[in-house]
């Protein structure tokens, strides 16, 4: 099993994937409270996704953490 983050300019997307198929998908917006210390609120989303994947009974079964962010254009 892999853990896909997504971290987009006004959200945050974490998702649980097999080989085939996504077995969970937790997505949350930015709100403007989250802005001023964004670091933590990542932090926060992140644990609290991870936290709530269900079946996932510890980190051993993830074999690949994978992240995407925007970058800036030049």
């Amino acid at each position: 099993m892999r853990i896909g983050i997504d971290l987009g300019g006004s959200h945050i997307g974490v998702g649980l994937v097999d080989e085939e198929k996504i077995l969970y998908k937790y997505e949350k917006n930015f709100i403007k409270e989250d802005k001023k210390d964004i670091k933590q609120a990542i932090k926060s989303y992140i644990s609290e996704a991870i936290q709530n994947i269900p079946k996932l009974e510890n980190l051993k079964n993830i074999e690949m953490i994978g992240i995407s962010m925007p970058r800036k254009n030049t």
